[in-house]
């Protein structure tokens, strides 16, 4: 009973002579703004993370994908391995490689030539990879139902179809930035082959004085396409000048239209808009009335008779003969 008594008091001795724990402090110094970023960082950062753990970050762009890639050019246009990875190193980031194999798999299924997807991708690899899955089919089936001249469609169709529709969804989404909606853009293409001839620059500035210079709507393309098919300098500014040039003068009695512009043949805006006014026709872009002059003094002054047919005189037994003649058919 001693031995425990002792043993007891013994433990309760060490007990006090170990050291009391602090108590816990709220006044701690806050934690580094900097060490706060960098973890804010790594968290938000699946690289950084990776890079932070000892791990290689994972790429952009999966190896596996772009080799995908890769065959699909191979297999649709033709192209070899360094073309391939070049023509894929010179597209944007913005392009996800699901579309793009949606896309390229879209082309090798038109069973087009291998040329003429290879030339297109060579003309404009932006225009043709920015398509949507679906809509390189689409076009084509527009452009093989346009309804033009012979030569009109053998002109739009001459560089392959494929780089027909790039340039007809270059004028589309051109249009569409203007105002017009997709679909009316593509009406006004149907109505107006002629609009993909015309270079995307020329297209646009032919809008630009539309909207800017003569003050109408970008939706009166739509009624009157024909706009977007007739040279801007030598059809549309012409009859523009002598249209201001009445307005200034006080010459205009009704409202001047869009079909003034582009659906009156030379002769009619001329004899309507030119003709009464003389001083109108150096505006016009020439001597309308000089111009037919000329035309009528061809030949020298004179040289019309060589071209009149020889008379021959019937003598009075001639006359006695033919009426005989006549007489006899009775």
């Amino acid at each position: 009973m001693a031995r425990a008594l002792q043993a007891l008091r013994h433990r309760r001795h060490l007990l006090r002579s170990l050291p009391c724990p602090a108590p816990l402090s709220t006044s701690a110094s806050p934690p580094d703004p900097r060490e706060l970023i960098r973890i804010d960082r790594i968290l938000n950062t699946p690289g950084a993370a990776a890079a932070v753990a000892g791990q290689p970050s994972q790429p952009q762009h999966p190896p596996r994908a772009a080799t995908s890639l890769r065959q699909l050019l191979h297999r649709s246009a033709g192209l070899t391995e360094a073309e391939s990875a070049s023509l894929l190193r010179r597209l944007p980031g913005t392009h996800s490689h699901t579309r793009l194999g949606r896309l390229l798999q879209e082309l090798a299924g038109l069973r087009l030539p291998g040329a003429e997807i290879k030339a297109a991708l060579a003309s404009d690899p932006e225009g043709l990879l920015s398509m949507d899955p679906g809509e390189p089919s689409r076009l084509l089936e527009f452009l093989r139902d346009l309804r033009c001249r012979k030569a009109v469609k053998g002109q739009v169709l001459a560089h392959g179809a494929l780089r027909a529709a790039v340039a007809a969804r270059q004028r589309v989404e051109l249009l569409h930035a203007r105002g017009l909606t997709r679909h009316d853009a593509l009406r006004v293409l149907a109505a107006e082959p002629r609009v993909m001839l015309y270079s995307v620059e020329d297209v646009e500035r032919k809008v630009e004085f539309l909207v800017s210079t003569m003050g109408f709507e970008v939706r009166w393309l739509v009624q009157y396409p024909e706009f977007l098919g007739v040279n801007l300098d030598r059809w549309i500014i012409p009859r523009h000048n002598v249209v201001e040039h009445l307005k200034s003068v006080g010459g205009l009695g009704d409202p001047i239209e869009m079909k003034h512009y582009v659906r009156l043949s030379r002769r009619r805006f001329y004899n309507m808009f030119v003709k009464p006014y003389p001083e109108c026709e150096r505006i016009f872009g020439g001597m309308v009335r000089d111009r037919e002059e000329m035309v009528r003094r061809r030949h020298p002054t004179g040289l019309w008779k060589l071209f009149t047919p020889a008379k021959y005189e019937h003598t009075e037994e001639e006359v006695a003969n033919i009426k005989l003649l006549v007489g006899s058919l009775r």
